[in-house]
């Protein structure tokens, strides 16, 4: 992960698209992922034609989160959707029953298309499992339901993948990019969920706080989002923070930010990393513009910073600092 991320923040600070890292942990997962289900899909259809049933049982007995996840993902359904349902609750219980039933329902669709001959005038997918020299077979319904499960796996995969490298890369690259233009480490703060959760911060999407040589406060936000997110930017806007950093914005949003005196830096300008200095700087930030010998290997020096980097230590040490602030 931390090879990753090195990759994404100098994507980001060179002006490139980050996101084929992102899909490089997301297809690594998902092969990872399909082995394993596949794998126990083979197994159970090895010793027994409703393998699907004895399946869901088995998984619910074994214990650990990764546990649930299985479960859910071989009844087709996904944490958030169960949820919905139930009104907010996802037991192990809950994502039994609701497993089952939707199993159920999915056979039952199949066989009322049977009956009016939906599978044998169209096409019909079956797959094979083959280990070494043995193989099973599903039927065409089990194969949909095969795919069923592979297809809820990868969702979740993807979506998780988004959340934990976004939330990872956009504090590292913060850490960075403070380093990389010379702020002194007691300078700034790099806000924590936990500093969030106990409303020691005001606005819970803040990301970092910087001190001015007189003591006042610079909020910053950050937000890797594509162009086809403006709510997102819109959403930022509203907060008023005084520096909001982001890949890009329409003109629509920065002539906004600029009526709600706002600075936006887009990342995918030329120099982004001089037009942050610059601000900070007419902040009376305690900060250096950027050396050229640095700018030169930024590659390098990133992985250098990173190396340093320890995300878990980083929050125990901001916590350390209000602590004694407080005190």
């Amino acid at each position: 992960m931390r090879e990753v991320i090195s990759k994404i923040i100098y994507s980001v600070l060179t002006g490139q698209d980050y996101r084929d890292y992102v899909l490089e942990i997301i297809h690594k997962r998902f092969i990872d992922k399909a082995e394993e289900l596949i794998s126990d899909i083979f197994e159970y259809k090895q010793k027994s034609n409703n393998w699907i049933e004895k399946l869901l049982d088995d998984t619910f007995k074994k214990q650990g989160k990764d546990s649930k996840f299985k479960l859910l993902w071989f009844g087709g359904l996904n944490e958030k959707t169960v949820k919905n349902i139930t009104g907010g609750t996802s037991k192990k219980e809950v994502c039994l029953d609701l497993g089952k039933r939707n199993i159920k329902a999915l056979q039952s669709l199949f066989e009322e298309f049977e009956k009016i001959s939906k599978f044998q005038d169209g096409y019909q997918i079956q797959i094979t499992i083959r280990k070494n020299n043995i193989k099973v077979e599903l039927d065409h319904v089990e194969s949909l339901i095969f795919i069923n499960i592979i297809s809820t796996m990868k969702l979740t995969i993807q979506g998780g993948a988004w959340s934990e490298v976004g939330k990872k890369a956009e504090k590292a690259l913060l850490y960075v990019i403070f380093n990389l233009i010379k702020i002194p480490r007691d300078n700034y703060i790099l806000t924590t969920e936990e500093m969030k959760r106990k409303g020691l911060i005001a606005n819970r999407e803040i990301d970092a706080i910087v001190f001015s040589r007189d003591g006042k406060s610079i909020t910053i936000e950050l937000k890797l989002l594509g162009i086809g997110n403006p709510e997102i930017g819109d959403e930022a806007l509203a907060r008023r923070v005084d520096l909001f950093l982001t890949d890009r914005l329409t003109d629509m949003m920065i002539e906004e930010a600029n009526k709600l005196n706002i600075k936006t830096i887009e990342f995918r300008q030329n120099n982004a990393l001089m037009e942050i200095y610059n601000f900070l700087s007419s902040k009376n930030v305690d900060c250096s513009p950027p050396d050229e010998i640095i700018l030169i290997d930024l590659e390098g020096r990133i992985n250098e910073i990173i190396k340093d980097w320890n995300d878990e230590m980083e929050d125990l040490s901001i916590l350390r600092k209000l602590r004694n602030w407080t005190k």
